[in-house]
C-alpha cells in the first residue's frame, strides 16, 4: 500500500481483514505545538495546530449478518479494532470495564487506549453499540505529534456516532470562544449530537490519565479535537476559550523528526507537573497562571529547581501573545525569535530538551530561510518544529539533513505540515461487499 493516504489504506485495510465494505471513516490528525509547551497544565496559553497527518479508522457497525475473523460466537458485543502496525487487535467487551478496575486488568499497548476511551464514554452514559474497525496512520509514533490523543478522539467520535439514540451530547455555552463539532450517527436516526470540542477533548484526556496513567494536560486533545484548517489555534487553558489565528500564506511551518523516540508515561513530564505545583504552592496561587511577575523575594520563597521552572512557565505564557502578534502582522521574523527562545527557555529553565532536539534547532536555524525553530512536545526525544520562508523549503531541507546526520550520525524526516481540521466522521459510499 506504498504511496497510498492513511484514509485508503485504512479502506483497504477493513476489506482485507472483514470481507466488506466500511460505512463510516474517521479521520482525526496530531498536531504540533508552536508555542506554549508545559503551560497547559498550568492554566496557561499554548498555539497549536492540527497537523494534515492523519490517523484514520475505517469502521462499521457489527450487526447480526456481521462475519467474526475466527467465528468468534462473543463478536457482537464487541469494538473490534486491527490496526497495520499491530499484529494483536484491540478488544474491547461491552459494556466495558469499570473505570475501577486495577491496572494489570487492563488492556496493554495501544489497546489501552480504546479500553480507556470506552470506560470513560459508558461512565458519561453514552450508550455504546459495537462495531468493528480498520486503523492506518501517517502520525509518527513517539514523535511528541499526540498519536495518542489522535487515537483517542478517533474513538470517542466514532463511539458517539454509534451510540444508540438518545445519549446526546451537551455543549457549554457560556464559555467563551468554544466551537461545537456536529458528530453525524450511524443508525440513520438523523440525530446529531452536537459536542463542545473542549468535552470530547476531556474524554480522551481522561482516559490517558485515569486509564492508561500518563499525567497529561488537554493540550494534544484539544488541539486534534478543534483544529482549523490554515489556522494555529491560541488556546486559554483558564477559561478553555479557542481562538484560531490565521497562518501567513508565506510562511511554511516545518517539523524536523529526529528520529529519537520517548516514553511518556515513564519519563519525567509527572516531575515537571509537581515541581510547577510546588513552585505556585510556595508562591501562595492556586496556578503559575496567576503570575505575571515573579516577587522580589522569589529566590528565598522557591527552591532552585521550582524558581527555573516558575520563570519559563511565567516567560513561555508572554511568548504565546507576542507570538500571535507577530503572525497576525505578518511578522515572521519576530515569531521566529521568540521559537528560538522558546526552545532556550525549555533547554535551560524547564530542562526537557535533548541532545538531538538541540541538534536539530540548531542547524535549522543556521539554514536559509528559517526565522526560527524550538523542539515540541513533551521533550527528551521526538520532534522540533521550524519557521521557514516557503519560497526556500527546498534548500531548508537540503541544508538541514547532512547537517544534522553530520552533528548526531541519525537521519531527520522533514515534512512541510499545513493546519488542518479536527476530527472528523464521514459517510462511504462504497459497495457493499
Amino acid at each position: 500500500m506504498s504511496g497510498c493516504t492513511a484514509a485508503e489504506r485504512a479502506v483497504r485495510l477493513f476489506v482485507a481483514t472483514y470481507g466488506r465494505s466500511p460505512t463510516h471513516l474517521v479521520r482525526s490528525p496530531g498536531r504540533v505545538n508552536l508555542i506554549g509547551e508545559h503551560t497547559d497544565y498550568n492554566d496557561g496559553l499554548c498555539l497549536p495546530l492540527a497537523l494534515d497527518r492523519d490517523l484514520c479508522v475505517a469502521l462499521r457497525p457489527s450487526g447480526p449478518d456481521t462475519v467474526a475473523p475466527g467465528d468468534d460466537p462473543h463478536w457482537g458485543g464487541r469494538l473490534h479494532l486491527v490496526s497495520e502496525q499491530d499484529a494483536a487487535p484491540a478488544v474491547v467487551q461491552l459494556p466495558p470495564p469499570g473505570p475501577d478496575t486495577p491496572p494489570s486488568a487492563r488492556a496493554s499497548g495501544w489497546a489501552r487506549y480504546v479500553e480507556g476511551v470506552a470506560v470513560q464514554l459508558a461512565a458519561a452514559g453514552v450508550d455504546l453499540t459495537a462495531w468493528h474497525g480498520a486503523l492506518t496512520s501517517d502520525i509518527p509514533v513517539g514523535a511528541g505529534l499526540s498519536s495518542s490523543a489522535a487515537l483517542e478522539l478517533a474513538v470517542v467520535v466514532a463511539g458517539l456516532s454509534l451510540a444508540r439514540t438518545g445519549q446526546q451530547g451537551t455543549t457549554s455555552p457560556d464559555a467563551p470562544s468554544r466551537m461545537p463539532l456536529t458528530v453525524p450517527p450511524m443508525d440513520g436516526s438523523g440525530l446529531a449530537r452536537v459536542v463542545d470540542v473542549v468535552e470530547l477533548a476531556r474524554w480522551g484526556q481522561r482516559a490517558e490519565n485515569e486509564w492508561v496513567g500518563a499525567a497529561t494536560g488537554l493540550l494534544d486533545q484539544l488541539a486534534c479535537a478543534g483544529g482549523v484548517a490554515g489556522h494555529a489555534l491560541r488556546i486559554d487553558f483558564r477559561s478553555l476559550s479557542v481562538t484560531p489565528i490565521p497562518l501567513p500564506a508565506g510562511l511554511a511551518v516545518v517539523f524536523l523528526d529526529t528520529g529519537t523516540r520517548r516514553e511518556l508515561v515513564t519519563s519525567a513530564y509527572a516531575q515537571r507537573r509537581a515541581e510547577c505545583a510546588r513552585a505556585s504552592q510556595a508562591l501562595g496561587v492556586p496556578s503559575l497562571r496567576d503570575v505575571t511577575a515573579l516577587p522580589s523575594d522569589a529566590e528565598h520563597r522557591l527552591d532552585e529547581v521550582a524558581l527555573r521552572r516558575a520563570r519559563y512557565v511565567l516567560a513561555e505564557n508572554a511568548r504565546v501573545d507576542a507570538v500571535v502578534a507577530a503572525l497576525t502582522g505578518n511578522d515572521p521574523e519576530t515569531a521566529g525569535r521568540l521559537l528560538v527562545e522558546g526552545h532556550r527557555g525549555l533547554r535551560d529553565e524547564f530542562e526537557v530538551s535533548g541532545p538531538e532536539l538541540d541538534a536539530a534547532v540548531e542547524v535549522a536555524i543556521a539554514a536559509p530561510g528559517c526565522y526560527g525553530a524550538r523542539m515540541t512536545g513533551g521533550g527528551f526525544a521526538g520532534c522540533a518544529i521550524a519557521l521557514v520562508d516557503r519560497t526556500q523549503v527546498d534548500v531548508f531541507g537540503s541544508t538541514v539533513r547532512p547537517a544534522y546526520t553530520a552533528r548526531t550520525g541519525r537521519h531527520a524526516v522533514l515534512h512541510i505540515c499545513a493546519a488542518s481540521e479536527g476530527t472528523s466522521i464521514t459517510t462511504l459510499d462504497l459497495p457493499t461487499s
